[in-house]
C-alpha cells in the first residue's frame, strides 16, 4: 500500500509543480503591463513568501492533529483563488500585495506537507531515496511548467488573462486528483506512546543545533531565491523573449532531474559524516560557479549552459541532502511540525532575499547575483559551525 502511495504522492507533486510554474514565464510582461516600478517584483515575491512562513506553521502544526491530504487541497484551491484576484483584480496595488500573500499563506499547505506524506510513506531504508524522488518531481515540473507557460503565450499566442486562466482549470484539476488518490497514513498524536525513543536521544539537548542548521538554510535560501526569481527578471529586462527563458529553465531542470536520479544510489551509500562533507562541498561549489557565472552579461547565454546548469545540478543535492540532515530530528509526534518549521524557515528567507532584491536590482544589472554568492559563502560558513558542533553534541 505504501508504495503504492508513494508513486501516487511522486506523481501529483510533479503535476503540481506544473501548475504553480505555468505563469512565471510571462510574469515580468504582466508587472511590467501594471505600469509598476522595478521594486514591486521583490514585493510580490516577499509578501508571497510572508504568507508562506505564516501558512508553514499554521498547516504543520494542523496536519500532526488531523492530517495531510485535505490541508494540501484546501491549499491548492485557496492559491488558485489568489492567482485569479492576482491576473485579474488588479486595479488597486494593494490589492494585488494582498492576493500575493494569500497565495503564499495557501500554497505553504502543498510546499509543506507533499514532504510530510513523502516522509509518511517511507521506511528509514527509502527516505533519502524518496525526498530525493520528490525534489526530482518538483524540478521535472519546474521545467515542463515554464516551458507550456512561456510557448503558450509565446507560440500559442495567449494572453497574460489566458495563461492565468490555464493555470487556475489545470490547478483545481490536481486538487481534485489529490482528493481522489492521496490516503493520509499518519498516525495521529493521540495513539503515539511519546516516551518512546526517538533518533536523537534527548530532542531538547539538540534544539540550538536544529536552530542552527535552520540558520544555515534560511542564508542560503536568500541567495537561492535571489538567483531563481531574479534570473527570470534580468533575463527579460536584457531583451530575450518568454518562450526563451521557458526553453532554458525547461533544458536545465531536465539536467538536474537526470543527475538527480543518477546520484540516488551513491547517495544512499554514503554514510552520515560523508553526507555532512557532501553538502558543504556542494554549498562551496555553488557560490563559486555563481561568480563564475555573472562576471560577463554578454556571453551570459554561454555560462547559463555551463557554470550555471552546473550549479543548477549541485542546488538539486542540496536540497535532499538537507531535508535528510533536518529528518533526523523528527518523529511520529512532530513530523509535521518540524517539516513546517523548515517551510517556515524557507518562507523568511524568500521574505528577506527579494527585499534584499528590491533594494539591490536594478533593470539589467548582475550586482544581484554577486551580493547572492557572498551569501552562499555565509551559509557555508554557518554548514561548517553546525556540523562541527553537532560532531561534538551527537557523536555516531
Amino acid at each position: 500500500m505504501k508504495k503504492k502511495g508513494i508513486i501516487f504522492v511522486l506523481v501529483l507533486y510533479f503535476l503540481y509543480s506544473i501548475s504553480v510554474n505555468l505563469v512565471h514565464p510571462i510574469t515580468v510582461n504582466y508587472v511590467t503591463s501594471l505600469n509598476l516600478p522595478d521594486a514591486y517584483f521583490g514585493y510580490f515575491v516577499s509578501l508571497m513568501s510572508l504568507g508562506q512562513v505564516v501558512g508553514g506553521i499554521l498547516f504543520g502544526f494542523l496536519s500532526d492533529k488531523i492530517g495531510r491530504k485535505w490541508l494540501v487541497v484546501l491549499g491548492i484551491f485557496g492559491y488558485t483563488l489568489a492567482q485569479f484576484g492576482f491576473g485579474f483584480i488588479n486595479e488597486n496595488p494593494i490589492l494585488i500585495l494582498l492576493f500575493r500573500f494569500l497565495a503564499g499563506l495557501f500554497i505553504a499547505a502543498p510546499n509543506t506537507l507533499f514532504v510530510s506524506l513523502c516522509l509518511d510513506y517511507s521506511s528509514e531504508s527509502k527516505k533519502v531515496k524518496n525526498l530525493t524522488l520528490l525534489s526530482t518531481c518538483y524540478i521535472l515540473g519546474n521545467a515542463f511548467g515554464y516551458e507550456i507557460g512561456g510557448a503558450l503565450y509565446n507560440y500559442a499566442k495567449f494572453s497574460i488573462s489566458q495563461v492565468f486562466i490555464f493555470q487556475i482549470i489545470y490547478s483545481l484539476i490536481i486538487s481534485l486528483l489529490i482528493a481522489i488518490l492521496i490516503k493520509d497514513v499518519y498516525i495521529p498524536i493521540k495513539n503515539i506512546n511519546t516516551s518512546e525513543n526517538i533518533t536523537l536521544t534527548n530532542y531538547n539537548k539538540t534544539k540550538p543545533i536544529v536552530y542552527l542548521l535552520l540558520v544555515a538554510l534560511m542564508v542560503i535560501t536568500i541567495a537561492q531565491i535571489l538567483i531563481n526569481k531574479y534570473l527570470d527578471t534580468y533575463i527579460i529586462h536584457i531583451g530575450y523573449e518568454p518562450a526563451i527563458l521557458g526553453h532554458y529553465v525547461f533544458i536545465s531542470c531536465i539536467v538536474s532531474a537526470i543527475s538527480n536520479l543518477l546520484v540516488i544510489p551513491f547517495i544512499k551509500k554514503i554514510k552520515d559524516n560523508k553526507l555532512a562533507i557532501l553538502l558543504i562541498s556542494f554549498v562551496a561549489i555553488s557560490a563559486i560557479l555563481t561568480l563564475i557565472t555573472f562576471s560577463s552579461k554578454p556571453h551570459i547565454l554561454i555560462f547559463l549552459f555551463t557554470t550555471h546548469l552546473i550549479y543548477i545540478i549541485i542546488k538539486g543535492y542540496i536540497t535532499p541532502l538537507e531535508q535528510n540532515e533536518l529528518s533526523i530530528y523528527t518523529n511520529e509526534t512532530n513530523k509535521g511540525k518540524i517539516v513546517g518549521i523548515r517551510q517556515t524557515i524557507l518562507s523568511i528567507g524568500n521574505v528577506f532575499g527579494p527585499l534584499i532584491g528590491s533594494v539591490v536590482y536594478t533593470n539589467g544589472n548582475p550586482l544581484i547575483f554577486i551580493v547572492a554568492a557572498l551569501i552562499i559563502i555565509l551559509s557555508l560558513v554557518l554548514y561548517i559551525i553546525y556540523f562541527a558542533l553537532k560532531k561534538k553534541q551527537l557523536p555516531r
